[in-house]
């Protein structure tokens, strides 16, 4: 039995520049804040433009955990990541934040499989829909944070 791949895409629009966009979305550590569903972000390893992150997340009561990689450039405006271990048998995607208009548009990409063929049917739709909620939540946050900055100015 095959796993099923799943893919989360979404972007917003922002009023404001790429940099100041971007700052959110390499906040690493502030990820929880965003994410309903993330009970814990610790850092691992930090070393140049790469990350290193222990993710502990729940799902409907049922206990997720896995080992990320972050590669963060900034040139390009662009976090690309990927599972190292845990519960995904693929688990990767990217940030990144592009010029649009006057302002820019933050994009937000995610390719996974479960690796649990035998329970696939129960939990990935569940799982699929909470991935989401997660990707708007941050999504939000950003623009929410982006605006309170265009606020301060």
């Amino acid at each position: 039995m095959s796993n099923t791949t799943y893919e989360i895409a979404m972007s917003r629009q922002l009023n404001r520049p790429t940099s100041i966009a971007y700052k959110v979305v390499e906040d690493l550590e502030r990820f929880p804040e965003f994410m309903p569903n993330v009970n814990a972000l610790t850092l691992l390893e930090v070393e140049g433009n790469r990350k290193v992150a222990a993710w502990d997340i729940t799902i409907d009561d049922a206990p997720l955990s896995w080992i990320e990689e972050g590669i963060y450039d900034k040139q390009n405006m662009l976090v690309q990541f990927r599972s190292l271990e845990g519960v995904f048998d693929r688990f990767d995607g990217y940030w990144q934040v592009v010029p649009e208009g006057t302002g820019s548009r933050v994009t937000f990409e995610l390719t996974y499989e479960i690796g649990l063929p035998e329970i696939e049917d129960i939990v990935g739709p569940i799982l699929r829909e909470r991935m989401i909620e997660n990707a708007e939540s941050m999504l939000e946050a950003i623009e929410k944070w982006v605006e309170e900055r265009n606020n301060c100015d």
